[in-house]
């Protein structure tokens, strides 16, 4: 006999993080939102095999020390519920600091969320920013070259080409909007490397600076 397969129900969420939560790493981050569906009651959809996990992918894994405002996670159940009950369920049980900001059912999902990632809007605050931003990346085109160690082996990143848009608002505040994703990716750490090694702001004022994603943009993002 042959076994009914079974319908899962795709919903895409945006959540925020600030206070204690921005400072865990992103597999706690993801511990943390599975076992407050658990806590929620939420038919949650596992993955097949020895160790079933709820089916649960991130738009863009965040670095710690990191505020989000409007991230994208997708979650599959194996019930069609409301997506605002899922959203006042999930706030009910996820610990200070993370809110569902947004809901919404997937009519017709795409499975890989991490693959439309293509931008992302940040805003960093630390001292000197302003000036240092525009000596460094606004009013000089050289090439803003940075060494990143990765994978074990060193690679050299030009951040000019990661680079969307970058705007002085404060004395001590950008916006940054810059490629994102699994093709192209720009850490806001990378820009502040640039402008210390630089000499234009200090090592600890680039450790010390406030980052903050103010939004994750989609391919399928109107």
């Amino acid at each position: 006999m042959i076994s009914k397969q079974k319908t899962n129900y795709r919903y895409r969420l945006k959540y925020s993080r600030t206070g204690v939560p921005t400072w865990i790493g992103h597999l706690d981050l993801m511990r943390t939102f599975q076992y407050s569906c658990r806590r929620a009651n939420l038919p949650s959809a596992y993955t097949e095999g020895f160790n079933p996990r709820p089916i649960m992918e991130f738009g863009l894994p965040v670095g710690v020390g990191i505020e989000t405002r409007a991230d994208p996670l997708d979650l599959e159940l194996i019930e069609k519920i409301p997506a605002g009950s899922i959203m006042q369920r999930l706030n009910m049980k996820l610990p200070q600091g993370l809110q569902i900001e947004e809901a919404v059912y997937l009519e017709h999902p795409e499975k890989n969320l991490m693959s439309l990632v293509e931008a992302a809007a940040y805003t960093i605050l630390a001292d000197n920013l302003g000036a240092a931003t525009e000596k460094v990346i606004l009013s000089n085109d050289d090439d803003l070259v940075v060494e990143r160690i990765r994978k074990g082996k060193k690679r050299r990143y030009d951040l000019r080409e990661l680079i969307i848009d970058l705007q002085i608002v404060a004395s001590n505040q950008i916006k940054l909007l810059c490629k994102a994703g699994s093709i192209a990716n720009l850490r806001p750490d990378m820009l502040l490397k640039a402008l210390y090694e630089a000499e234009e702001i200090t090592k600890i004022n680039a450790l010390d600076a406030i980052i903050i994603r103010d939004q994750v943009f989609l391919k399928n993002d109107n």
